[in-house]
């Protein structure tokens, strides 16, 4: 892994100088979270910041270096502490600016189009939580900061469609291939490994028509609001034990991805018919009990 420090002066109104520095990252696209095991799917949104799309989180750092002619040692550390804070702040608006909404859009388009959408995004970013602030040995500051996805912040972003209250009409009969359904299944596992899927705040499931089997418009909005539409995951084992899914999910294996951002899954009408065929399982997709297993690069 390559990294690199980008140095940064900002000319404050008085006498003191800040030197920032914004902290650039040659990572992989989508990597295994550092201390986290292998449960946690994280994707490098940007050089600087992280999206662990099983907590729902955005994380970012920033580095402040204390300015060379301060008035005094305590000055200095209070200027890094700042600076550290202000470019961590940056970093994590740019990081939660690039992660993909649905299969066309970012957050940034909002943003750029919406200036309502713009402030309250930017609003939530100020009021990021204080994970980590550590002084380095050469009076540097190291701050990490994140935001959720879910909450307040997926109210502002999330398309609102008419509610999905019935299951597809052509899947009302519980039977695959002459024989009814009759297992009962505790939630979703859609394995996307082999399809290059990419994570997404709003991720969609279609049948081989293109219909939409799961989005958010199926799901009911508190359950939005407190977990998102769908989690994911780096292997089958981190699915099966996950909470979200319960004990007993039904596996099913992508076809393709689909979009322009690759964020929509495809998967075959047989699969189609188990989930909407019986109402219980209907039941978990409005509950949002819905696991995506992506690859890690």
């Amino acid at each position: 892994m390559c990294v690199e420090q980008l140095r940064v002066q900002i000319q404050w109104l008085g006498p003191a100088i800040i030197s920032l520095a914004l902290l650039v990252s040659c990572a992989p696209v989508a990597v295994q979270a550092a201390g986290e095991g292998s449960s946690h799917y994280t994707d490098m949104v940007t050089p600087h910041g992280r999206a662990d799309w099983t907590s729902g989180i955005v994380t970012a750092k920033g580095i402040g270096i204390p300015p060379k002619n301060s008035a005094s040692a305590l000055q200095a550390k209070e200027m890094a502490r700042t600076a550290a804070w202000a470019v961590a702040l940056r970093n994590l608006l740019e990081a939660v600016k690039g992660v993909y909404v649905d299969s066309t859009t970012t957050v940034n388009n909002f943003v750029t189009t919406n200036d309502e959408v713009r402030t309250r995004v930017e609003g939530m970013v100020k009021g990021a939580k204080l994970v980590k602030e550590q002084e380095m040995p050469d009076g540097s500051f190291e701050t990490t900061v994140e935001m959720k996805l879910t909450g307040d912040f997926s109210g502002v972003v999330l398309p609102r469609p008419a509610p999905q209250t019935e299951a597809l009409p052509q899947y009302k009969k519980p039977v695959v291939d002459g024989h009814t359904i009759s297992k009962s299944y505790s939630g979703l596992v859609v394995d996307a490994r082999g399809t290059g899927a990419h994570p997404a705040i709003a991720p969609r499931i279609l049948n081989e028509q293109g219909d939409e089997a799961y989005s958010v418009a199926y799901v009911e909005q508190r359950n939005v609001a407190e977990q998102g539409i769908a989690i994911y995951v780096p292997d089958l084992p981190s699915a099966q034990v996950n909470p979200r899914v319960t004990n007993t999910p039904l596996v099913v294996k992508a076809l393709r991805a689909s979009g322009n951002n690759r964020t929509d899954l495809v998967i075959s009408d047989a699969d189609v018919q188990t989930i909407h065929g019986v109402p219980s399982h209907f039941k978990f997709l409005k509950q949002a009990k819905v696991l995506v297993i992506l690859d890690t690069k």
